[in-house]
């Protein structure tokens, strides 16, 4: 696979990933899962953003992709913390650090 490809997949991957476990720690509605929730949102907008300029192949492209790199680290970090208690952050942060990978190639 081309990176540009595998890093529209990965950003796509990461988005859907970050939808899912923002959404389940809405459900669950604890407080202490504020920092992921808003990790996640921020997350999957810039994977979003990214699939569409790496798609037209903006000429800002490359620099989007090291700033969604950057935000996936963080979003990581954060659900990292939650990942032996929910499943679905285990699986956000695993599809953020492919992200990272995808992006910076």
């Amino acid at each position: 696979m081309k990176p540009l490809e595998e890093c529209i997949e990965a950003c796509l991957s990461c988005l859907k990933a970050c939808e899912i476990c923002a959404t389940k720690c809405i459900e669950m509605g604890e407080s202490e899962q504020a920092a992921c929730i808003k990790n996640c949102r921020d997350c999957a907008d810039i994977c979003n953003l990214c699939i569409k300029w790496l798609s037209r192949q903006s000429k800002f492209a490359e620099d989007l992709c090291e700033l969604c790199a950057r935000i996936c680290e963080a979003c990581a970090m954060e659900c990292d913390r939650h990942a032996d208690m929910h499943e679905h952050c285990r699986r956000c942060a695993e599809a953020c650090r492919r992200c990272v990978v995808a992006c910076r190639k």
